[in-house]
């Protein structure tokens, strides 16, 4: 029996270490020159009811007021508990490094980066080849982006919405 309370404390010790551990790399700065965004997990980062339009609907929440937005692929935890574009790019766009069942570095997509050259992928992007990187998960050169971009399905009205919404985080 005493050999069952120490396994207990052992595993209640590595627990505890383990979100140490956890909240240590949230809070890790990051690179030079990469914008840091608040570590969060999926879900909506804002309280429903409080969007000015679909398209701020959809950036934040993956949830359209008038269509069923659905998605393909991303991480893992994103395919379990959904979210929006602000879930992996923050709620500016800016992106930076995710921290959440692993790290990568999600790209800013703020219109002004997107439609120059300033977003280092290669030419500029269009509305049009915005479309294809959201639903199709290719780039504006033709390569497929991470495999932790979801594929989303949405009306054409819906991404019409997400771009107009893209346009206003601009500076």
């Amino acid at each position: 029996m005493r050999w069952l309370l120490t396994v207990a404390i052992i595993l209640i010790i590595i627990g505890i270490v383990g979100l140490g551990v956890i909240n240590f790399y949230a809070f890790v700065p990051a690179q030079p020159g990469v914008t840091r965004v608040p570590v969060r997990g999926p879900g909506t980062p804002r309280p429903s009811g409080s969007f000015t339009s679909n398209g701020e609907q959809i950036f934040f929440t993956g949830t359209s007021s008038r269509d069923t937005v659905t998605t393909t692929g991303g991480p893992v935890w994103f395919q379990m508990h959904g979210g929006g574009c602000a879930t992996c790019h923050g709620p500016d766009g800016r992106g930076g490094q995710v921290v959440m069942m692993g790290s990568f570095r999600a790209p800013d997509i703020t219109y002004k980066t997107l439609t120059s050259q300033e977003h280092g992928n290669g030419r500029p992007y269009t509305d049009d080849l915005i479309k294809r990187a959201i639903t199709r998960g290719i780039d504006s050169n033709g390569e497929h982006l991470s495999r932790n971009m979801p594929r989303w399905q949405m009306s054409n009205s819906d991404l019409n919405d997400v771009i107009t919404y893209l346009k206003t985080l601009d500076p």
